[in-house]
């Protein structure tokens, strides 16, 4: 379908180029405009499709949660995270 809207656009464009009446003319700019971005985003698609991954693909949350289960059972228990920075020392540069 994407190759049938650019054929529309060089139409368009055609039209808009070899003829002498304004109604024409603007006729064949609309086709053009509208044509040419249906193209853009058809292409956008098309390639957007190529890389995606399929939905059967994709993990359900159970199954995600699973594995997050599993994957802390085998590193086994983690260290308390320290949140709280020591304070800084006084800096010798300043006056006292």
């Amino acid at each position: 379908m994407r190759f049938v809207w650019l054929l529309l656009l060089f139409g368009g464009v055609a039209l808009a180029i070899f003829t002498n009446s304004p109604l024409l003319l603007g006729l064949g700019l609309l086709v053009a405009l509208i044509s040419g971005f249906c193209a853009v985003f058809a292409f956008a698609a098309a390639r957007i499709d190529s890389t995606a991954r399929p939905d059967s693909a994709l993990l359900t949350p159970e199954v995600l949660a699973a594995v997050r289960a599993r994957a802390t059972q085998q590193r086994g228990p983690q260290p308390p995270v320290q949140t709280a920075r020591p304070p800084l020392p006084p800096r010798s540069d300043q006056h006292g």
